[in-house]
């Protein structure tokens, strides 16, 4: 059905500039969304950083509909896994009461203030009051929805949608007239809808606005309630008009402004409604079940024992899972921090020459490793942000467009040529020339899949091939994988970056000279004492059939393996005018010392080693036993990581290749603390691969630069990981992407569940949960520890607003180990810093450090 009507107004509305103010404080309501192949952690709640930590919870729940808090059953479960100490939970509990007094008073003969408050928080049933997600998309929903996909797609549809240089509302308005399901959704006023809609989408959410008159709080919220209905197209959008490449968008530009004004269209005609919630439960009969005592001897109660009574029955779900957080915080802050202050109080050992010296990233998953290498021998490791200070893109002879192989808030400096290695020319070329026809079969097979004429030649053509490879891929997934050859992250690893300074964004001299500088400095690595290997091992992750491949890969490389990062800074470090440059500045490399790259797969375990061909003879034995120890130390790290998955190593390598692998590994889950010091401070403990490790020595960081790079760039990188994490177990129907069995990936960019709706965000639940629904990450802030003198932290954090908002808002813990005096302080939202006691869960009465 088409209508056939004039086109709309072109007036622009008043209140236009005031418009435009509104659409852009309500747009940072919503987290940016990053595609598929760069797919970057990020806070879900960032935009409500300026608020305390528990306020934005309830506060973001209140736009997105979503939980604030994971279920106290949930709790319960990892209660019973030693997730959470009962005794600390205890404390938390008197704590909550006001002090032992209170919470010992009697309520009851027998019966305490603490006991009733443990019994709602461990076994009386649940009042999980949180609002909850709508039971399915509404029409309006679907209809934004089904635009936003048809304008974003990335090549994929048979046919691309018309206009698309208009930006995203103007095409939207041009083709409505011909979509049968905005004519259904708004009915006989389809016409007058359209007639009326302007042809600016600021001028069309400012006419909508105007009902609210000079209430501009009121106008906000329901700019950001709309962004809260589909926060996915609403960040993935947000992502595209502030952060992408101008290539990315180009020819078809879309805002948050576009995205709101579509609303506007269908905004009246929008009947959602929420899934109710449950019915409040009957607390008295549960408390006296519980105790085994009549429900009058609770309904009976008054005075001071009633009042106590009723506070204790008006702590809400919230309430309660939050003192289940707090208690996982203190356990976890408890053990590691002892286990700190014993390293830090320890005989220092006199530093010595190392065989080999590793350079990992601080991604949690390089600590085990990072462990077990160093018991095999003479090895000292190192961590430091996996792009190794390089802000670089890589071109690769098949890549149209440069990889950013950096952190997505930087902008890349060089532009760095992949090419066929010299001593690998036949394989190479042979390689290339494999994977350009395979790419020219794959692209040539979809077009005709989704073409009409052709689709149906397609599938029976390729049927019985399809049919071998599907039972391969069951069967025998290594075999499957040798046939189909490398993919693009595949083919980068294995060629050699140019490292060509004769173009406006090659790497010269000074820059190489300054970003091995950086490299130094960072982690307090000192280039005298280097030892004659130096390993510097990025990372990347192995998975088929999984569009949330990127999020297992290097987040610092821009979602993105790290190994050519890796061998980029491995040649800079190993060219003799750089270290000529180097020695000029007192930083004098020994001359006995090479730098060799690698790349540790997360998935596998196994460490590929790079351009081995080009270390001198005279290190050649040294390489192979290094070799040979981080052969042995992967199968150490790979049985731990079988049993956190109840699997053997050798399912661990299979898992990677098999395209029905939906758990290949765990990533990141489990992340719960970043810690900037010396391995000496963290090498004698098992920190069970749940923290970020950055090197960092405060004696070579006089002026303390070092560190405030460090805690203003990876651990902040860290803490959107954390968040990401956190709020997907929290709600992983919201702030997650839910199961990933009911995936589609939708335009080349983004997954939906089914056939349309929002854009998932964050991760999905295999990423998070066991099969039976138990969390496997337990929801918990970051825990930052810094050795370093208490008033060099103090002074980077008050003159640094974004550190002041995430330790004062309690998005962070904080604490600081001062090496001069030995004593451990922690950061308070007072702007305090408390010394951190030695009582049993490590928060008896505090006081302040003057």
């Amino acid at each position: 059905m088409t209508l056939e009507f004039a086109h709309p107004s072109c007036a622009l509305a008043p209140g236009y500039a005031e418009t435009a103010k509104l659409v852009g404080l309500a747009s940072k309501a919503v987290a940016p969304l990053w595609p598929l192949e760069s797919p970057i952690a990020v806070n879900p709640l960032s935009g409500f950083e300026d608020l305390p930590f528990f306020d934005a919870a309830e506060a973001a729940s209140d736009i997105f509909k979503a939980r604030s808090c994971l279920p106290v059953s949930l709790w319960r479960r990892l209660t019973d896994n030693s997730k959470v100490d009962r005794a600390i939970l205890a404390e938390v509990a008197v704590e909550r009461l006001g002090g032992l007094n209170l919470a010992f008073e009697a309520v009851l003969p027998n019966i305490n203030a603490h006991d009733i408050l443990m019994a709602r928080l461990l076994h009386l049933p649940s009042d999980d009051t949180e609002p909850k997600p709508l039971a399915s998309p509404s029409r309006a929903e679907l209809f934004v929805a089904k635009w936003c996909a048809a304008f974003l797609d990335q090549g994929l549809s048979a046919v691309e949608m018309p206009g698309r240089e208009k930006g995203l509302y103007r095409a939207t308005l041009d083709l409505i007239v011909h979509d049968p399901e905005f004519i259904a959704l708004t009915g006989k006023r389809a016409k007058a809808v359209y007639h009326k809609a302007p042809m600016d989408p600021v001028t069309a959410i400012a006419q909508r606005l105007d009902s609210f008159g000079d209430n501009q709080l009121g106008k906000l919220a329901l700019l950001r309630e709309l962004l809260g209905r589909l926060p996915g197209w609403a960040g993935h959008i947000r992502w595209r008009s502030e952060y992408a490449d101008q290539a990315y968008s180009v020819g078809a530009p879309a805002t948050i402004t576009d995205y709101l004004a579509l609303w506007m269209l269908v905004l009246d005609f929008d009947t959602a409604m929420p899934v109710a919630d449950s019915l409040p439960i009957q607390e008295y009969e549960g408390l006296a079940s519980h105790f085994g005592i009549p429900v009058k001897a609770f309904v009976s109660l008054n005075g001071a024992a009633k009042t106590r009574l009723n506070y204790i029955l008006g702590i809400n779900g919230h309430q309660l899972s939050m003192m289940f957080m707090e208690a996982a915080e203190r356990g976890f802050q408890a053990k590691i921090v002892q286990g700190l202050r014993n390293a830090e109080r320890a005989p220092k050992v006199t530093p010595k020459r190392y065989d080999a010296q590793l350079i990992f990233c601080i991604d949690v998953r390089s600590e085990p490793l990072r462990r077990a290498i160093e018991q095999q021998g003479s090895y000292d490791t190192y961590g430091y942000a996996g792009f190794f200070g390089l802000p670089i893109a890589m071109r690769a002879p098949t890549d149209r467009i440069a990889r950013r192989q950096l952190p997505v808030l930087l902008e890349p400096q060089h532009e760095v040529a992949q090419a066929v290695a010299s001593s690998r020319l036949g394989s190479d070329s042979s390689l290339l020339a494999s994977h350009a026809r395979q790419s020219s079969a794959s692209r040539l097979l979809n077009g005709a899949k989704r073409t009409m004429a052709t689709s149906f030649a397609a599938a029976e053509g390729t049927g019985p091939i399809a049919g071998a490879m599907m039972l391969l891929r069951n069967l025998a997934p290594r075999i499957a994988r040798q046939l189909t050859g490398p993919d693009d992250a595949g083919l980068s690893a294995q060629l050699s970056p140019c490292l060509s300074d004769v173009h406006s964004h090659g790497l010269g001299l000074e820059e190489k000279a300054s970003y091995a500088t950086g490299l130094f400095k960072l982690t307090g690595l000192v280039p005298e004492t280097l030892a004659p290997l130096v390993l510097l091992v990025g990372h990347g992750a192995t998975s088929t059939n999984n569009p949330f491949g990127g999020a297992l890969e290097c987040g610092a490389c821009g979602g993105r393996a790290g190994g050519p990062n890796a061998r980029v800074m491995a040649a800079i470090l190993n060219d003799p005018n750089v270290r000529a440059r180097l020695a000029e500045q007192n930083m004098t490399i020994p001359c006995d010392t090479r730098f060799v790259a690698g790349q540790h797969d997360t998935t596998t375990d196994n460490v590929m080693l790079f351009d081995c061909e080009q270390v001198p003879q005279s290190h050649c034995d040294a390489l192979g036993k290094i070799a040979w120890d981080m052969a042995y130390a992967s199968t150490r790290s790979r049985e731990e990581r079988g049993r956190k998955l109840n699997r053997s190593a050798a399912d661990l390598m299979v898992g990677a290749l098999h395209w029905g692998e939906v758990r290949p590994e765990w990533g990141l889950s489990g992340n719960a603390a970043f810690i900037a010091g010396p391995r000496s401070l963290t090498q004698e403990i098992d920190l069970d691969g749940r923290v970020f490790l950055h090197s960092y020595d405060w004696r070579t960081d006089s002026d303390g630069g070092a560190l405030k790079t460090i805690l203003t760039a990876p651990m902040v990188v860290a803490q959107w990981i954390n968040c990401q994490y956190l709020f997907s177990t929290i709600d992983n129907n919201v702030y997650g992407a839910g199961d990933k069995t009911v995936h589609n990936v939708l335009g080349g960019f983004g997954v939906v569940r089914g056939n349309g709706g929002d854009l998932c965000v964050g991760l999905p639940r295999q990423s998070l949960f066991c099969d039976d629904g138990t969390p496997h990450h337990v929801p918990q802030r970051l825990l930052t520890i810094v050795q370093a003198p208490l008033d060099r932290v103090d002074a980077i954090i008050l003159e640094d607003a974004l550190l002041g908002r995430l330790f004062g808002n309690g998005w962070v813990k904080l604490v600081v180990i001062d090496p001069t005096n030995g004593r451990v302080s922690r950061w308070t939202a007072g702007d305090e810093l408390i010394r951190f006691s030695d009582a049993p869960g490590g928060w008896a009465e505090p006081r302040t450090i003057v």
